[in-house]
């Protein structure tokens, strides 16, 4: 019978792909974490040195600038925080804090590139899920950029600029000079 945090880590998306012996490397390197509702778990701007799995309560996600705070997303369990920082170390791009008594699990950065640097495929397959997920959130980044700047469905059509005649394709097939 697998151990209850492997079957934990076995349902996320993140960590599917990984044998048991895999999610073993992957589960030595974890540690617990336990925040207060309103206590913050980093701050943006703060060095990325780890990503979190959330197990139990939520944890809100929001950037900090000149207006005020804007929560982009809360996170509930099963959900991973900060997986970016295992790749580059980046400083945070965002702030976090417990919305209630929240329980996580820290996978730190050193620790992720022990992994990676002993040729541990447990490593490999998380980066490559990493980008898959990265892949998919660009994606959905970009639909909806692109639903932002769509004109209003009730917005009349404007025809499109008029293209200049002789654009390079006409001047290689159609040549002047004949």
């Amino acid at each position: 019978m697998a151990h209850p945090l492997q079957a934990f880590f076995g349902r996320i998306r993140l960590f599917s792909t990984l044998t048991a012996d895999e999610l073993n490397d992957v589960l030595r390197a974890v540690q617990p974490v336990k925040l207060p509702a309103g206590q913050r778990l980093f701050r943006q701007g703060q060095a990325g040195d780890a990503a979190y799995v959330v197990e139990s309560g939520a944890i809100e996600i929001f950037t900090e600038g000149p207006g005020g705070e804007v929560v982009v997303a809360t996170l509930g369990p099963g959900e991973v925080i900060g997986e970016l920082s295992l790749l580059d170390g980046s400083p945070r791009s965002a702030s976090a804090r417990a919305q209630g008594d929240t329980s996580l699990f820290r996978l730190d950065k050193q620790e992720f590139d022990f992994l990676r640097q002993n040729l541990r495929p447990a490593a490999y397959k998380l980066m490559r899920s990493m980008a898959m997920t990265l892949c998919d959130r660009l994606r959905e980044t970009n639909e909806h950029i692109g639903d932002l700047l769509a004109p209003p469905p009730d917005a009349k059509a404007e025809a499109p600029p008029a293209r200049a005649k002789g654009g390079w394709l006409s001047r290689v097939l159609f040549r002047g000079d004949r």
